[in-house]
């Protein structure tokens, strides 16, 4: 087989890892799978489109706005999902909060981007030769970046005091609050970072992937899905499963059709749940 299908399914497949840290980041303290993560890649791709594809403001520039108004989506966010959670006493009512702000950041981004691809130029022209593959070099910054989120974030949670009250909200909310832990403030910075991390991913990736301003909840589905089948909750759980299913859509793509690579990821998250169901890294966990 073309060795370049599976240079593609690595660089698609760091995409959705990277969508699928991002959802661990908000999961961790809140134990809440965020369904409207995807807008905040397309908020990425939405503002290199805008900034540096429109008004041409340096890569510098562009990267500030992007961290700011990442930001305050990630703000908002949570209070869009937390507040309903908090007030109905529903343990189920993240559900029906992260689709409403998955619908409302949509038609939101629909408004101004209605008829637009959020494409640009890309930062790296180049293109890398390996093993007789030829990849673009954004497509192996969008990787390089993918592998360093994956490793800080795990090293965060391991070696550092944030990390420590990360994994302490997450066991138990309610004696977390006993020992002092600032937990609304965890729960905040989650959805924050989680938020950054993930139009950092849409900014970097948008030139070499086709972004649309509807295409957020394909790109939580994505991520989702491969969450499933590495281990919810589990940062490397997040990058296998983005690089299985980016891997095994492009192969199956290459020899069946665009359809058929949709249908293969489904049917792998299907059999997983049946064989493995918290996934290959991850673990049981008691939902709140």
């Amino acid at each position: 087989m073309d060795l370049q299908i599976w240079v593609e399914g690595l660089y698609i497949g760091s995409v959705y890892a990277l969508i699928a840290l991002s959802m661990t980041v908000v999961y961790q303290p809140t134990r809440i799978m965020n369904f409207a993560q995807g807008e905040g890649f397309v908020l990425g791709a939405a503002i290199g489109y805008q900034t540096i594809g429109v008004w041409h403001w340096p890569v510098w520039q562009a990267g500030a706005a992007l961290i700011l108004l990442a930001m305050a989506m990630g703000y908002v966010m949570e209070r869009m999902v937390m507040l309903p959670v908090q007030l109905s006493g529903n343990r189920f009512a993240w559900i029906i909060a992260t689709l409403a702000a998955a619908l409302i950041f949509q038609s939101l981004f629909n408004l101004p981007y209605a008829n637009v691809t959020f494409g640009y130029f890309e930062f790296f022209k180049t293109r890398a030769n390996i093993f007789g593959a030829h990849i673009a070099m954004q497509k192996i910054l969008v990787f390089t970046f993918m592998v360093f989120a994956a490793v800080f974030y795990d090293q965060l949670l391991k070696r550092t005091l944030w990390g420590r009250s990360i994994r302490a909200v997450a066991h138990n909310n309610d004696t977390s609050i006993i020992l002092g832990i600032p937990t609304k403030l965890v729960i905040k910075v989650a959805f924050i970072s989680g938020t950054v991390l993930i139009a950092c991913a849409g900014f970097l990736a948008a030139p070499v992937i086709i972004v649309a301003p509807a295409s957020g909840l394909f790109f939580t589905i994505q991520g989702f899905t491969a969450a499933i089948i590495g281990g919810v909750g589990s940062p490397k759980g997040a990058v296998a499963g983005g690089l299985m299913i980016g891997i095994l859509d492009s192969v199956v793509r290459s020899s069946l059709g665009g359809t058929w690579g949709v249908f293969s990821t489904v049917m792998a998250l299907a059999l997983i749940l049946v064989v493995r169901p918290n996934g290959f890294f991850g673990k049981r966990v008691v939902g709140r």
